[in-house]
C-alpha cells in the first residue's frame, strides 16, 4: 500500500491491496487553490484584463499639484462615505438616507472646479481592510464614478511618514501654498482645533472658525451650510467627516472655493512629533474614544476663542 500526491493535478494517488484509486481531498471549493495560484498569471495577460473597469487615481503628489496649480475645490471620500452610501452608520456620523443620496451626487458630478478624491486602492490595494470595504461596495460604487475623469488620492490630506524629513518638509510647505496669504474659514467639528499648537495656518491673511457638532454633524447640515454663506467668504477648509464631502461640493456651486482636508491636521502634528503609531494631541480631538466621550478641555490659546464666528450645536 503507498499514497502519494500527483504534483501537476494535486490529485491523491492510492494503492490499496493492488487497486489503484485517484481521488482529491474534499474542501469548500475544489478548485480555489488552483484559481489563486493561477491568479496572478491570468491576470498579467491582457485578455483577462479587457473588461475589467478601473477608476484612473491621481498619484500623491500629481494630486497635490493638481489641486495647488489650480483653484479647484476638494471632496474626498475614504471608507466613512462609502460605508455610508451602503447604508451604514460609521462611528461618529449615523446613516441618514439624504447623506447616502449627496454622496451619490458628489461622486458623479461633472463640475469642472472640484476635484474628487477616492482612494487609490481601486486595482492594487495593500490593505487588507479596504480590500474588505469595497468587496463590498465597488458594484454600487461603479454605478456612480465617471471612467473617463481623472480622480485625485483622497490620501493627499493623511500624509505623516515620508522617505526623509526633507520630503515631507517640502510636502507640506507644498500644502500650504493653498491658503497663503488667504482669508480662510476653518468648518470643524468642535475639539478638532485645526491649526493650534502648530503653524500649519500661520501663512493665511486671516482665519475665522465655524464649529460644528464632533458627531453626527449632517443632522445640521442646513445651519452649518448657512453659517459659510453668510460669513463673509474667503477659502473654506473643512474637517468635517461626511459632511464635509457634501459641504465642498455645495460650496463649490456656490461659487466659493472649499478644500475638505479630513486629518491633515491631526497628520501633520504626527509628522512633526515624528510620531511612528497614531498617538493623541493634547488639546485635540484625534480618536473616536475621545469624540465619543465629549469631553473637551478648554483651548489654552486665546486667539482661537477670537477666531470663532458662529458655534452649531
Amino acid at each position: 500500500m503507498f499514497i502519494k500526491k500527483n504534483k501537476m493535478t494535486g490529485r491523491l494517488i492510492v494503492n490499496l491491496f493492488g487497486i489503484r484509486m485517484k481521488f482529491r481531498l474534499p474542501s469548500k471549493d475544489k478548485y480555489s487553490d488552483e484559481k489563486l495560484a493561477n491568479l496572478l498569471y491570468e491576470l498579467a495577460d491582457p485578455r483577462t484584463l479587457a473588461e475589467i473597469k478601473l477608476p484612473k487615481v491621481l498619484n500623491l503628489y500629481d494630486s497635490l499639484s493638481a489641486l495647488v496649480s489650480s483653484n479647484k475645490s476638494l471632496a474626498r471620500f475614504g471608507d466613512g462615505e462609502f460605508k455610508i452610501m451602503m447604508g451604514e452608520s460609521i462611528n461618529f456620523q449615523k446613516y441618514d438616507p439624504k447623506l447616502a443620496k449627496r454622496l451619490e451626487e458628489v461622486l458623479s458630478n461633472k463640475e469642472e472646479n472640484l476635484l474628487v478624491g477616492i482612494p487609490d486602492m481601486f486595482g492594487y490595494c495593500p490593505s487588507e481592510y479596504f480590500r474588505r470595504v469595497l468587496t463590498s461596495s465597488r458594484e454600487h460604487l461603479y454605478r456612480f464614478m465617471n471612467f473617463e475623469r481623472p480622480y485625485c488620492d483622497a490620501f493627499l490630506t493623511r500624509q505623516s511618514k515620508f522617505s526623509s524629513e526633507t520630503k515631507g518638509h517640502d510636502y507640506y510647505n507644498t500644502f500650504k501654498r493653498l491658503w497663503e496669504n488667504k482669508d480662510i474659514v476653518i468648518v470643524e467639528g468642535a475639539g478638532s482645533r485645526l491649526g493650534i499648537g502648530n503653524d500649519l495656518f500661520c501663512n493665511a491673511r486671516s482665519t475665522r472658525r465655524i464649529l460644528c457638532p464632533i458627531k453626527d454633524a449632517f443632522s445640521k447640515y442646513d445651519d452649518i451650510l448657512n453659517a459659510c454663506k453668510n460669513s463673509g467668504g474667503g477659502l473654506f477648509i473643512a474637517a468635517l467627516g461626511p459632511t464635509a464631502t457634501v459641504l465642498t461640493y455645495d460650496l463649490c456651486q456656490e461659487g466659493f472655493r472649499a478644500l475638505d482636508v479630513g486629518h491633515v491636521d491631526t497628520m501633520y502634528e504626527w509628522f512633526l512629533r515624528k510620531a511612528t503609531k497614531s498617538i493623541p494631541i493634547e488639546g485635540k480631538i484625534v480618536f473616536n474614544e475621545e469624540r465619543n466621550k465629549n469631553s473637551i478641555k478648554p483651548c489654552k490659546d486665546e486667539n482661537y476663542y477670537k477666531q470663532i464666528i458662529a458655534e452649531i450645536n
